[in-house]
């Protein structure tokens, strides 16, 4: 959050500051104090002079003390009731905080951040804030007086909000538009959303990642900083002071110009030459190509078909057969994306034996997006298609055909639709499959029985879960303990990922029948974990513990070892990065990755061997289980098949199901062209 008295810094500095933390102005409608004379606990007390209770009492004459050089400290107090807080004003003695966090929680267990400093100066700290709560903490970390003989001092801790939570999210913002479009900026605006307590800030997406962030007062801002001669899809959410945010608007497609005319494409790569093969691959070096502007990347080809892609003079190819020639050639592209002429075609032929990682063969095509896959016991696969809303099988040869269409899904012109699938660790016995998907009104998830061939009765499980354009998450995977695992995005509302009512930023654990397991970590509640963004990957080990692949915002993306309870950081923490990340109840990424490198779609394990495949990164990664961590992760298709949804065991062939996720942008079904393909494992 931002203090009221430094609001004016204007929207240019609130969209950097809302890329860690959620950035709101105070609500519209009149505060209330909420905190007065309300019972407060504390970390330590300096004495009975210097009680909790003197920080809500009204009087900046009194006050509440810490038990002096000891950090960290904190004190908080319960409102009574679940309120919509607005506002929390903090008055300080001379034994201040230097860094400290304001902190919400609704049972006084998971905390929310909501706002932080390492720049505190005493005074009087008059905080915009947002977020449903009963209890508020104040978490200090650094005393601004660091002398043996001080603690941290407050005169007076005040709350204001709402009584009652407000849990009505805005409308959704209209006809969103471009205009002013440069090469490296557009300007959008939109028509007002509306909210029965009052909007007061806009985010600003690109395909699921927030850019910007803007008041509630503001309509138009300018997006800078962009790529030249490049796609973007920016769609813009409401949010009020409870942190509610809306739907999605509709996306505006924008295209950059290039920055200059430039059609002189870059000179032929020279000198082609093949550096070191294997059975199944072949690694490739070639002299640079130069260009009147600059050579961006290059293209790998085989018989005509790309087979890679790289930023410097090397690649590695890898799929093939053993013991095969392959004809190969390079071209240089520059950012207006003229293609060079070819390098020199040369050819090389694999070695005899297998690699870790071995040929890769095409089963089927797809016209749709295949999001989930199982196995089933006859050898043959069900995936499902995001955008059609069926679920298909293939055989291992390649034949496919329609079991069915699951009914009441909806897509969201993103990333919702037919998702998830998981077959009844029964199956022989109960023939139930489970399913995640989006409906017109939320996410949930259901099962239906599969027999003869065709699907039949359904039975919803869990509903509830809050959808939106992206982040809707969708993997399921069941447990060797026999219960459900569900990841769970947070729906494009940073705040619901630590809110421990909610069942969004979540990795969720159901009973079959959909019931809550009495041994969930928190009672009576679906949730295991939670801190989570967008969760695509779920996959077990050999000795039943849970791993889990998610998106990042802009800086990392992450690969997890899921602990029960536990509290994975976001929206303050993503990755190792963001300000929270100090926070010693967060559980720290086993991996991360820079999001152009990654941005998981699915994870499995085979052998104790994690396989993680990637969307914009477009690679698979292969990374050996050591203890709790991994060995160094290893690429491998980079820029060959495009973008990588789903990859599965398949028992048949001993390696892997793995499916392509090209044109998945919408919810158009039929209008995206992608592989389903067996990789063997040697």
């Amino acid at each position: 959050m931002v203090p009221l008295s430094r609001w004016r810094a204007g929207a240019a500095g609130l969209a950097a500051v809302a890329l860690t933390f959620a950035v709101v102005p105070a609500a519209t409608a009149a505060p209330v104090l909420l905190s007065q004379n309300k019972p407060v606990s504390v970390s330590s007390t300096g004495g009975s002079a210097y009680a909790g209770t003197n920080a809500v009492d009204g009087s900046t004459s009194t006050r509440w003390a810490s038990q002096k050089n000891i950090d960290p400290a904190w004190i908080y107090v319960d409102l009574g009731a679940v309120a919509a807080v607005s506002q929390v004003k903090l008055t300080w003695d001379l034994s201040c905080a230097k860094a400290y966090r304001v902190e919400l929680s609704t049972n006084a267990t998971q905390w929310s951040t909501v706002y932080e400093t390492t720049t505190g100066d005493g005074g009087v700290d008059d905080l915009a804030v947002g977020g449903n709560a009963r209890y508020v903490r104040v978490f200090g970390t650094t005393r601004c007086r660091t002398g043996s003989a001080y603690g941290y001092s407050l005169q007076e801790f005040q709350v204001y909000g709402t009584v009652g939570a407000d849990t009505e999210p805005p409308t959704t913002p209209g006809n969103a538009r471009a205009s002013d479009i440069t090469s490296t900026s557009v300007k959008l605006s939109w028509d007002a959303s509306t909210d029965d307590k009052g909007v007061v800030a806009y985010d600003i997406y690109n395909t699921g990642q927030l850019v910007k962030t803007v008041d509630g007062a503001t309509l138009t801002t300018t997006i800078t900083g962009l790529t030249p001669n490049t796609n973007y899809g920016f769609y813009v959410n409401a949010r009020d002071g409870a942190g509610n945010v809306s739907q999605a608007s509709n996306t505006v497609a924008v295209k950059t110009p290039p920055d200059v005319v430039d059609n002189e494409p870059p000179t032929a790569p020279g000198n082609l030459r093949s550096t070191a093969s294997t059975a199944n691959s072949v690694s490739l070096a070639w002299n640079a190509s130069t260009d009147n502007i600059g050579v961006k990347g290059y293209n790998v080809y085989s018989s005509g078909e790309q087979v890679g892609s790289a930023t410097g003079t090397s690649a590695t190819i890898s799929g093939l057969k053993a013991n095969t020639t392959y004809p190969f050639t390079v071209k240089a592209f520059d950012a207006a994306g003229n293609l060079s002429a070819a390098s020199n075609e040369i050819s090389v032929r694999t070695k005899a034996g297998g690699d870790v990682i071995g040929e890769v063969k095409q089963v089927t095509t797809s016209t749709d997006v295949p999001w989930g896959l199982v196995n089933l016991p006859d050898g043959s696969a069900l995936y499902t298609e995001r955008d059609t809303h069926k679920i298909t099988r293939v055989t291992q040869s390649g034949t496919k055909n329609t079991v069915g269409t699951v009914s009441n899904v909806s897509g969201t012109d993103g990333e919702g639709g037919l998702l998830g699938l998981e077959i009844s660790p029964t199956f022989a016995q109960d023939h139930w499959l489970y399913v995640y998907h989006t409906s017109p009104s939320d996410n949930r998830i259901v099962r239906i029985k599969y027999e003869n061939g065709a699907l039949g009765q359904s039975q919803v499980l869990l509903t509830g879960i809050v959808r939106n354009r992206y982040h809707n998450g969708g993997r399921l995977r069941f447990g060797p303990d026999g219960k459900l695992y569900a990841g769970v995005g947070d729906g494009q509302s940073g705040s619901r990922a630590q809110d421990i009512n909610s069942l969004n930023g979540k990795i969720l654990r159901l009973n079959p029948d959909g019931s809550v397991p009495s041994d969930n970590p928190f009672p009576g509640k679906y949730v295991w974990s939670l801190g989570h963004r967008n969760i695509e990957g779920l996959a077990f080990d050999s000795q039943g513990r849970l791993w889990e692949a998610e998106l990042g915002n802009s800086v990392m993306d992450e690969l997890n070892l899921i602990k029960k309870g536990g509290n994975y950081g976001w929206p303050s923490c993503e990755g190792t990065s963001g300000s929270g990340c100090g926070n010693s109840a967060y559980n720290k990424p086993v991996r991360t990755w820079g999001v152009s490198s990654a941005s998981p779609g699915g994870l499995t394990i085979v052998n104790d061997t994690l396989f993680m495949s990637c969307l914009r990164g477009e690679r698979l990664y292969r990374m050996k289980i050591n203890g709790s961590g991994t060995d160094t992760p290893v690429a491998y298709f980079q820029g060959t098949y495009g973008r990588l949804r789903t990859v599965e065991p398949n028992p048949v062939t001993g390696g892997l199901w793995l499916t392509t996720s090209n044109g998945d942008k919408d919810s158009t079904g039929n209008n995206s062209n992608t592989r389903i393909m067996n990789v063997a494992l040697n």
